[in-house]
């Protein structure tokens, strides 16, 4: 399966889930994955996944995360936007 390279994720951006997507937690690492391509992930990386339900935006999980991490959330978006754009482009989330 191609990746697709015409991802557009912003801040207003929803992430939610495929119906193919795998998840597994393996000695402390969470891995994620589609068809074809898998991802690990570790520390905030987890928490924004966690945050995916279908309806919550960019915004909304960069304000759990700066909570969480005591950080701000301007900090968090370009990071969340990042890693969205990633697995959209690899079909492991859906974005609208």
């Amino acid at each position: 399966m191609p990746v697709d390279d015409n991802i557009a994720v912003g801040p207003d951006s929803v992430a939610s889930l495929p119906l193919n997507v795998k998840i597994r937690n393996h000695r402390g690492v969470m891995v994620v994955g589609g068809y074809e391509h898998f991802f690990e992930l570790t520390g905030p990386a987890v928490s924004i996944w966690r945050g995916i339900d279908g309806k919550r935006t960019v915004l909304e999980i960069a304000a759990l995360i700066a909570e969480e991490y005591d950080i701000d959330r301007e900090t968090v978006v370009p990071d969340i936007v990042e890693l969205f754009t990633e697995l959209a482009r690899h079909d492991v989330v859906k974005i609208a």
